[in-house]
């Protein structure tokens, strides 16, 4: 058996709990289940295999290419919960949970990690009770059984480039450059504060990224680097605070920053990518599925938007990865500037 990480476990976790429970409680923009809001799952598809939900014979019908065969929900019952206990007790980055992989031959999987061609992690078929429909949608699954997960990671897609207000000397830029520490890059931004040398957005590295965010708003790719650039003078560094900070300092319009920071956590979380040229539709066409750290299951279906524009809002803050790992923090010199990089990331709290 192969290792996975806390967060690939916790979407085999979601994968049978839904056939247990046979439903997912809708959540509110606290991440509290709200109790009589639930959606009734009728079937979930994985790697081209059925598993439907019978719930008048007590049986997970499993259609295969070859074959259909029934096993008992409550076997799902009692193996959710004893792989819930593995993940917590794991310990490492990775691991392998050996004792269930009788059941995962039973039911026939043999990748713990679940193909996908689209931004979500689990396939499910539910019956809506707004419209009666039975849509089969896609969900985005997100845990905090193990390391708090992020929304945005960070890469080379992820890189604004700022220019200095003046064009620095060899010395200074030598002297920014040696600043060490676990928080040199917020004292190399400090020193040219207080040098009063200014960073003044310039671009996002990728173009594709900067389409991606452009789509949201034609600003929105100067408006985001600038919020990380201000994170770094932020205690905690949450996106709400940020977002305060930046429309006090940079005289900005703070209903509409909020309202555009909104969309674009949205946007992430549904199926926007740095890489990827987006549409501006959302791949994960059903939602949101959080993992909380009691193992609790809860989401948040795509009609329930308003609260998932809450819930990002309100636990997320920007992260700052490793400079070493991705370059960032560093200023250069061209012919006629001098330029910064910052590498975003954005993480759950």
């Amino acid at each position: 058996m192969k290792k996975f990480n806390k967060g690939e476990w916790s979407e085999l976790y979601v994968f049978f709990s839904a056939l247990a429970e046979g439903k997912i409680y809708a959540a509110d923009e606290n991440l509290q289940k709200i109790e009589n809001t639930f959606y009734v799952i009728l079937k979930v598809i994985r790697d081209n295999v059925e598993y439907v939900r019978n719930n008048d014979d007590g049986q997970i019908i499993i259609n295969t290419e070859n074959e259909s065969y029934s096993v008992s929900i409550n076997e799902f019952l009692k193996e959710a919960p004893r792989l819930l206990e593995n993940i917590k007790a794991a310990k490492g980055s990775s691991f392998e949970i050996p004792n269930i992989a009788s059941f995962l031959e039973k039911i026939g999987i043999k990748n713990i990690k679940a193909k996908s061609t689209s931004k979500g992690d689990i396939t499910i078929q539910i019956h809506d009770e707004f419209t009666g429909f039975k849509p089969v949608i896609d969900f985005s699954i997100k845990s905090y059984l193990g390391n708090t997960p992020t929304l945005l990671n960070a890469s080379g897609a992820t890189v604004s480039e700022f220019t200095t207000s003046e064009k620095l000397s060899t010395d200074i830029v030598e002297k920014v450059n040696s600043i060490s520490g676990k928080q040199k890059i917020k004292d190399r931004l400090l020193f040219l504060k207080e040098k009063n040398i200014n960073l003044e957005f310039s671009r996002l590295a990728d173009t594709t990224f900067s389409h991606n965010l452009s789509m949201i708003d034609f600003r929105m790719p100067e408006i985001f680097s600038n919020l990380f650039l201000c994170s770094y003078f932020v205690q905690g560094k949450r996106v709400e605070d940020v977002v305060n900070y930046y429309c006090k300092h940079y005289y900005e319009d703070k209903e509409l920053v909020e309202y555009k920071v909104k969309d674009l956590l949205v946007a992430i979380a549904l199926g926007m990518v740095p890489k990827t040229k987006w549409s501006g539709l959302d791949e994960a066409n059903g939602g949101y599925i959080i993992v909380k750290k009691d193992g609790e299951i809860v989401c948040y279906h795509i009609y329930d938007r308003n609260r998932l524009k809450e819930y990002l809002y309100k636990h997320t803050r920007f992260d700052s990865p490793s400079s070493s790992r991705t370059g960032a923090g560093i200023l250069f010199s061209t012919d006629t500037t001098t330029m910064f990089r910052l590498t975003s990331q954005i993480r759950f709290i």
